[in-house]
């Protein structure tokens, strides 16, 4: 009878942490838009299990999520209306910058999703313990 040499099946990785960071308004570019593509497409990786993935917003790309857009003169539809849907695709982890927030005057009344608002030392940790980080 042949020797049967056991294989030792490899060992499951943990999920890759992905960022996906909004710097950019939501209108004027297809940063935003493209951003969302991707969180969207993603998202069927996260469900497998590979990939956990997170969102924050810095800058003018908090303006992204705020409530009440009218992009209409624009001839676009308002983005903002797809982030509250993207819990659906097991995406759940929202982030923004407070400075960002202050700075813009708006709070999370302001906001279509409730974001972790993070300090400046919370959005270095945040961005420290990414294995990717994919800016748009």
């Amino acid at each position: 009878m042949e020797h049967l040499e056991q294989v030792e099946k490899p060992r499951e990785a943990p999920p890759r942490k992905v960022l996906v960071l909004f710097r950019k308004a939501p209108y004027g570019s297809l940063y935003n838009w493209e951003g969302l593509q991707t969180l969207l497409i993603m998202g069927a990786y996260q469900m497998q299990g590979t990939i956990q993935i997170s969102v924050a917003f810095l800058d003018d790309g908090v303006f992204a999520i705020v409530s009440g857009q009218d992009p209409s003169g624009l001839e676009m539809k308002p983005l903002s209306k797809t982030y509250p849907a993207l819990p659906d695709f097991d995406i759940e982890r929202f982030y923004a910058d407070k400075r960002s927030l202050d700075e813009r005057n708006l709070s999370l009344d302001d906001l279509v999703i409730k974001p972790e608002v993070l300090d400046a030392e919370g959005i270095a940790g945040l961005l420290q313990e990414q294995d990717a980080i994919l800016p748009f």
